[in-house]
């Protein structure tokens, strides 16, 4: 059987590789550690149990790879895959950046702003905040098509204000390249000095409030 070439690599929250095929279509591969060291002992895959590493992948038509010579070979990813389809494409987000930029007038200790991209969905530009936290939580979150984010006023700001305005210049004319460059360089940048989570100290931020 003729093996598909991957055309999209998005490492998702949960530790799964969300894949998009040359042929079109869409699967899901579990990448926990357990089942790697399982199907792949020739490697000790611990290291991908750390979120920033698991996500600073680079991927061709024939493989994943990360740093340190571990590699998933797209035949593998595509037979030991599941199909996503319909509403299920909807729930496989990447983070961009989030800040916390209390306090704000809104409230002294917790003003989260954050984007995502749900690459494989509708409305793949997800934008949002977090006021307040846990009980009696306050904000909200949009998903946007791209000339519906274009047409939100003030996107650029929140882009900054989530500590992502370097994705500014990539949302160009088209939804998929805008998308995919996003997703390719959050990739880039994770376990690295421009990785989202370096330099972001909350307890540093806001010594008197809760961790």
């Amino acid at each position: 059987m003729l093996i598909p070439g991957l055309v999209r690599v998005v490492p998702t929250e949960r530790w799964q590789l969300a894949l998009e095929f040359d042929s079109g279509e869409v699967r899901l591969f579990d990448s926990s550690v357990a089942r790697l060291q399982r199907e792949r002992p020739d490697h000790d895959w611990s290291m991908l149990a750390s979120p920033e590493r698991f996500k600073h992948l680079e991927f061709d038509a024939g493989r994943v790879w990360w740093p340190g010579g571990h590699v998933l070979e797209a035949d593998h990813l595509f037979t030991a895959s599941a199909p996503l389809a319909g509403r299920e494409l909807e729930n496989h987000l990447l983070r961009v950046a989030f800040r916390n930029q209390a306090p704000t007038p809104e409230h002294p200790t917790h003003h989260v702003y954050y984007v995502c991209v749900v690459p494989f969905g509708a409305r793949p530009f997800l934008i949002g905040e977090s006021i307040n936290g846990g009980h009696g939580e306050m904000g909200g979150s949009a998903s946007l098509a791209l000339a519906e984010l274009k047409a939100w006023r003030g996107w650029q700001e929140h882009f900054e204000l989530s500590g992502c305005g370097w994705a500014v210049p990539m949302i160009g004319s088209d939804e998929r390249s805008s998308v995919d460059a996003i997703v390719r360089e959050v990739c880039r940048r994770a376990d690295t000095d421009e990785s989202d989570t370096v330099g972001y100290d909350w307890k540093k931020r806001h010594p008197t409030g809760p961790a």
